[in-house]
């Protein structure tokens, strides 16, 4: 197992992440760490970023084409609101376990992991 070297910058992005579950970009986590380590670049974030999610540390989530990062590294999906743009984590073994049974056809590729998106409009907007 590779030893990761925890430096100021990584242990201040990982506070950021640990408890935010918002799913913050790449220029969210610049702009909170840099209160704290106001020299930061963000090539050093961006690094950093990829670095823990190739890593397993964090997971690095696409949405709308956007890289979107959180600690929540189990198996779960998202609910997006299309008006405001919140994200939501959605836990549902059920789904999880149905759409890997349904993988199991696929014959191109072994498929390890799976989430949905689901799209709607949240409460605060005014959704149902």
């Amino acid at each position: 197992m590779e030893k990761i070297t925890y430096t100021n910058q990584r242990v201040e992005i990982l506070n950021f992440l640990k408890d935010n579950y918002s799913h913050p970009t790449a220029d969210e986590v610049f702009n909170a760490v840099r209160k704290k380590l106001s020299r930061i670049s963000k090539a050093t974030v961006y690094q950093n970023l990829k670095f823990l999610s190739g890593k397993g540390i964090i997971q690095e989530v696409n949405i709308k084409g956007a890289s979107r990062f959180e600690p929540n590294l189990e198996a779960h999906h998202h609910l997006i609101c299309k008006n405001c743009g919140k994200i939501m984590d959605f836990n549902s073994k059920e789904l999880t376990e149905f759409a890997l049974k349904l993988s199991e056809k696929v014959k191109d590729m072994r498929i390890e992991s799976t989430n949905t998106n689901f799209y709607g409009i949240c409460k605060k907007c005014g959704g149902k």
